[in-house]
């Protein structure tokens, strides 16, 4: 039975992970912080190991006995717990786990970094070839994951045995955060923005990511790259889809670019402080006017990848969020005959 040391289990991607390795017959072993949190890990039969990585002596006994090293931790909500600490748990966080692995001499190290890391590259099909681009504070998230990927590349050529992977915008349930999937709350909590932006991106199932990690780690060659995607749809798309999916049924729009800019520009200004899972800022707006789209051709080559249906991804992530209570105010919004208030259909906050 094959074991697997996860860092950043406790986490959206990392728990996915952890309890997909536990229903392929592996042994895992948690690394969790101290006082962290473990709902999402759902009571499975992990070990855990306590540990940092920006506590490096940690680190070495956690992966002693172990036959892959999952590196799955790493900050995506940088405004919420600041630029300063995402560089810290991306960049040095890295640093330290691929020295511990190199002292420890694991067999195999995973490294999940993203697809961010590759740039921004408007109106092109961005593959494993393509590399960083842009100034830093342009892309802070970005820039973070090249620099990790930079430092997990000098790691191979001393001999460590790792391989890459760069996941696209993950949607899926235990998304706690609501940084990607927060979207679906986003959607059904206001029946739907208004406009939509006009870029577009690549988005994959977290039970794909889940499994093409473990691919990574049985089929990938080291000193590789895999973008672990899904399908490539502009932002209309993904909203429309996700309103359908939850039975809002409101028909959207696409914001102007010219009016992107100048939103963009007026909210440079203003700095207002927005509610919702991510922020509204002008960085954000010029991005998602972008279009992140990706070639997934190479790991579907290599390795065993699965292709679940969006509609069921979606369906899945509402249902976890509202069995974590995140609608529970909304459905007090229902007329006694089950019709919304608010958009006049009988299937709100109901996944058909």
């Amino acid at each position: 039975m094959p074991r697997a040391l996860v860092i950043g289990g406790t986490g959206f991607l990392g728990s996915n992970l952890a309890l997909r390795l536990v229903e392929r017959g592996w042994e895992v072993r948690i690394l969790a912080r101290p006082g962290s949190s473990r709902i999402l890990l759902e009571d499975g039969p992990f070990e855990y190991a306590e540990g940092d990585v920006l506590v490096p002596e940690t680190l070495p006994p956690a992966m002693q006995g172990v036959d892959v090293v999952f590196n799955t931790a790493g900050v995506v909500d940088y405004w919420r717990q600041g630029v300063d600490r995402m560089y810290q748990v991306n960049v040095e966080g890295t640093r330290h786990v691929v020295e511990a692995a190199l002292k420890v001499r694991v067999d195999r190290l995973v490294h999940t970094s993203s697809a961010a890391a590759m740039g921004i590259h408007p109106d092109r099909i961005v593959d494993e070839t393509f590399r960083f681009n842009v100034k830093g504070d342009r892309f802070v998230y970005g820039h973070s994951k090249y620099l990790a990927e930079e430092i997990v590349f000098k790691a191979i050529q001393k001999g460590l045995p790792a391989v890459i992977v760069n996941p696209t915008t993950v949607i899926g349930p235990r998304d706690i955060r609501k940084v990607s999937s927060g979207v679906v709350v986003e959607i059904v909590n206001h029946c739907a923005p208004p406009l939509i932006p006009p870029g577009g991106i690549n988005v994959v199932p977290i039970c794909d990511v889940a499994q093409g990690h473990i691919e990574a780690a049985l089929k990938g060659r080291v000193g590789e790259r895999y973008i672990l995607g899904g399908e490539n749809m502009t932002y209309l798309q993904f909203y429309q889809t996700i309103a359908d999916v939850v039975g809002c049924g409101m028909k959207l729009k696409v914001m102007p670019r010219l009016l992107v800019s100048l939103t963009a520009g007026l909210t440079d200004i203003l700095r207002p402080q927005t509610r919702g899972p991510v922020p509204l800022t002008g960085d954000r707006l010029r991005l998602e006017a972008q279009t992140f789209y990706f070639d997934t051709s190479k790991a579907r080559a290599e390795f065993n990848m699965p292709k679940t249906p969006l509609r069921i991804t979606i369906g899945r992530t509402y249902e976890w969020y509202e069995e974590m209570g995140e609608f529970d105010a909304i459905h007090q919004t229902l007329e006694v005959d089950g019709v919304c208030r608010r958009c006049g259909r009988t299937r709100y906050c109901r996944w058909p």
